[in-house]
């Protein structure tokens, strides 16, 4: 049996990445924002969040065309790369506006996408089928 972009599971399992990634990237964004706003400012923590933003809504997005992709692979035979090509320089475009008006501040840009890294990380860890139990020895 194939998965069609109308398959029920598919949208469950999509909603549940996606909810689970915002929620670990939120939890680890606002505890960092909030030390970079006490040991470097306000601009350092806003920087933070911006980078925690972009980074989750590019792997948020990501994740969904992946998933989009194998699906529609399964049913047609071909993928269409043609989001992936301009998932690309929409990020760049992202990141050069937040850049130009946070010159000074590429770090916490850098770190906040680091935090939506580890978001996404935590929730494939959490979300990862366990593993058989291993065979009694012989």
């Amino acid at each position: 049996m194939t998965a069609t972009r109308d398959d029920p599971s598919q949208h469950d399992a999509t909603r549940r990445w996606t909810w689970r990634i915002c929620l670990w990237t939120l939890t680890l964004s606002v505890p960092a924002a909030l030390l970079a706003a006490v040991l470097s400012g306000h601009e350092q923590a806003l920087s933070v969040l911006l980078g925690a933003l972009l980074g989750a809504l590019n792997f948020l997005s990501l994740a969904r065309a992946a998933i989009r992709s194998l699906g529609q692979t399964a049913a047609t035979g071909r993928a269409t790369p043609l989001l992936a090509i301009l998932r690309w320089p929409a990020t760049a475009l992202a990141t050069a506006a937040i850049l130009w008006y946070m010159p000074g501040r590429p770090e916490g840009l850098v770190a906040g996408v680091f935090i939506a890294l580890l978001g996404l990380a935590a929730t494939a860890l959490q979300l990862q089928p366990a593993d058989d139990p291993d065979p009694p020895d012989r």
